[in-house]
């Protein structure tokens, strides 16, 4: 009786040994393969309006990162090893596209061609469905076409992390609000001025212009990062005078010789524009940025 009883708790026991050996694999390794739960996402962006726009998104419901440094701008920018690292770490990419960030071609497929499901990353180029104007990138500039990037951020979160839709779904209509009220400031502002034609150093604000019935007269610098050629100085002249225009804009981050020379030959008022490419942004920063250029144009042209 005995060895019958022990015979049967020999098979219970092994049993209860399968039964353990088939339950779920909590392993590292399983995980890794199994669908994303807990882990935050991690988002890397470009430059800093796109760490604004994906930030409003995300809230602290994934990690959101900027990989160039505050002083560093787009145009001339090089990756390091370590950013490559970021890149290869990050969940989603988000880009601002129109050639920005060329630097990052030779690391990266073509945006849309990885998916969340398998654990590649989602390049999130942002200048999907805006109306590119001479293939200008300073896309950002343009209330109207920052809710676009901010809706294609949305989706690029939302295909990554799926579990969280609602969320990121809830922060982008909440924001987009924020930008629609701006938007119409900013409309009512410059109904009110005077003068609608301006002359700048850099074609930056050429979105910002179209939007709001703004004409940029004349630009200095036609090309990022190459001089203009005296035959177009001399045609920036002649604009500015035939026009009768008063002040110049230059860029926040720099002063050219050329701005300084066209000002004491033509006794015009230098006023300095912020184009958003560097920065250290918060929540509200693109916000403030944008009010803050909306309050140097208009010293120039009320």
């Amino acid at each position: 009786m005995k060895r019958l009883i022990s015979f049967a708790l020999i098979i219970m026991s092994l049993a209860l040994w399968s039964c353990e050996k088939k339950g779920p694999d909590t392993s590292d390794k399983a995980r890794l393969k199994g669908p994303r739960t807990t882990e935050k996402i991690r988002i890397l962006t470009t430059i800093a309006p796109l760490y604004c726009f994906a930030k409003n998104i995300a809230g602290d419901t994934a990690l959101v990162e900027n990989l160039l440094p505050s002083g560093a701008g787009p145009h001339d920018f090089s990756l390091s090893p370590l950013d490559a690292k970021k890149v290869s770490e990050a969940h989603v990419l988000v880009i601002n596209g129109v050639g920005l960030e060329a630097w990052l071609d030779k690391i990266i497929d073509s945006p849309g061609q990885r998916r969340a499901d398998d654990g590649k990353l989602i390049v999130a180029d942002t200048s999907i469905g805006i109306e590119i104007i001479n293939k200008d990138p300073h896309i950002w500039l343009s209330l109207r076409n920052a809710i676009v990037q901010v809706r294609n951020i949305r989706d690029a979160l939302i295909k990554a992390d799926p579990l969280n839709r609602d969320i990121y779904s809830a922060n982008t209509e909440a924001y987009i609000i924020r930008l629609n009220n701006l938007d119409r400031e900013i409309s009512d502002e410059i109904a009110t001025w005077t003068k609608k034609e301006f002359v700048a150093y850099h074609s930056a604000f050429g979105y910002f212009a179209r939007d709001y019935g703004l004409q940029q007269a004349a630009v200095i610098q036609e090309i990022p990062e190459t001089e203009p050629s005296p035959r177009h100085i001399a045609s920036v002249v002649e604009t500015i005078k035939s026009k009768g225009i008063k002040s110049i804009f230059t860029e926040t981050q720099a002063l050219h010789k050329i701005i300084t020379s066209l000002a004491t030959d033509l006794g015009l008022k230098v006023y300095s524009l912020d184009t958003l490419e560097k920065g250290s942004p918060g929540r509200e920063w693109y916000e403030e940025r944008m009010r803050s250029n909306l309050a140097v144009l208009g010293e120039a042209l009320k």
